[in-house]
C-alpha cells in the first residue's frame, strides 16, 4: 500500500513542521485538543493578573463560586469554546445567564489563553471586558453613594422639620411639648454625628428620631389651640411629608446597593469583578 505509507509519511513531516512553527497540530481525525475546566479557570486567572496583578489562587477560588462551566466545544481552527453560566438564580431583576468564552491553544510549553467573551450575543477581545466592567460598577457603585448622601440629608431634613413644627406649637400653646424635650437633645447628637461622619451616630440618632414620629404628629389632637392655628398645621403637614421623604430616600438607597451587589455575580462582570478589586457593598441600615 505505498500511496497510504505516503500519506502518513507527509502526515508526521506536516506536524513536525507545525510544531517548529509553534503553531498546534491536529490528528488525523481532525480532533484538537480541548482546555480542561481547571483549565478555564486558571487561563481567566492569569489574564486577569496581567492586568490588575491579584493573587492567581484567589482569583480561581473567587471565579469557582459565582460561574460554573457548562460545556466545552473544539473549535476547527483549534480555538476551545467554553459556555460558562452565571451561580446566582434568576430573581425579579436578572435572570440566570449563559455565554460563551473563546480560548486560544497552547503554544508548546504554553498555557491557555483567553481571548474573548460574548456579550449580547456578540463576541469581543478580552482586553475590552476591563474598562467596561469597571465602568458600569464604578457607576453603580457611586450611586449607591449618592443614594446614602440623599438618605442623610432627609433625615437632617426630616430633625429641622420636626422641629419647626415643635417650636410653633411652644408659641402657641405657652410652653415646652414633651416631644419638643425629646427631640433637642436628638438634634445634637444627629449634627455632631453629620459633622463627625459617624454613621452609626448618624443611625443611632435616626432610630431616636423615628420614635418620636407618633408624639409628634400626636401633639396637635391633645390642644385645642393647635387643631385651628395654620401656621402650626402647615408645618405638621411639611413634617409628615420629610417622614415619607426619608422613608423613600432609605428604599432607594438600599436598592441601589442591592443592584450593585446583584452585578457583581452576573455575566460577563462576575468573570473580573473581583480581580478589579470590586467586593459587595454592606448597606449601612436594615430594610424594613
Amino acid at each position: 500500500m505505498p500511496g497510504r505509507k505516503i500519506i502518513q509519511v507527509f502526515v508526521v513531516v506536516f506536524s513536525i513542521s507545525l510544531a517548529a512553527l509553534g503553531l498546534p497540530s491536529r490528528s488525523m481525525s481532525g480532533q484538537s485538543k480541548q482546555i480542561t475546566k481547571d483549565e478555564v479557570y486558571f487561563a481567566i486567572a492569569r489574564k486577569i493578573n496581567s492586568v490588575t496583578e491579584s493573587q492567581v489562587s484567589a482569583l480561581v477560588a473567587e471565579l469557582d463560586g459565582v460561574i460554573e462551566i457548562t460545556e466545552i466545544a473544539a473549535e476547527a481552527d483549534g480555538i476551545s469554546m467554553v459556555t460558562v453560566r452565571e451561580r446566582a438564580p434568576s430573581n425579579a431583576a436578572s435572570t440566570n445567564k449563559s455565554i460563551r468564552l473563546k480560548f486560544a491553544p497552547p503554544a508548546a510549553g504554553a498555557e491557555w489563553k483567553w481571548v474573548e467573551f460574548e456579550n449580547n450575543r456578540r463576541f469581543y477581545e478580552v482586553e475590552k471586558l476591563f474598562p467596561y466592567t469597571r465602568g458600569e460598577l464604578d457607576k453603580r457603585r457611586q450611586l449607591a453613594t449618592t443614594k446614602w448622601t440623599a438618605f442623610l440629608t432627609s433625615i437632617t431634613k426630616q430633625s429641622d422639620a420636626a422641629h419647626k413644627a415643635l417650636d410653633t406649637a411652644k408659641a402657641v400653646i405657652k410652653s415646652d411639648p414633651a416631644p419638643l424635650q425629646a427631640l433637642t437633645p436628638i438634634r445634637e447628637n444627629l449634627n455632631q454625628a453629620v459633622k463627625d461622619n459617624d454613621k452609626d451616630g448618624i443611625l443611632a440618632a435616626y432610630g431616636e428620631l423615628a420614635q418620636q414620629e407618633e408624639p409628634i404628629t400626636a401633639l396637635g389632637e391633645t390642644h385645642a389651640d393647635l387643631k385651628t392655628n395654620d401656621a402650626y398645621l402647615r408645618l405638621l403637614d411639611e413634617y409628615k411629608n420629610s417622614v415619607k421623604a426619608t422613608v423613600a430616600a432609605r428604599k432607594d438607597y438600599l436598592q441601589s446597593v442591592a443592584a450593585y451587589n446583584e452585578q457583581l455575580g452576573r455575566l460577563p462582570f462576575a468573570l473580573v469583578a473581583y480581580g478589579l478589586q470590586f467586593t459587595k457593598m454592606q448597606a449601612n441600615v436594615e430594610g424594613e
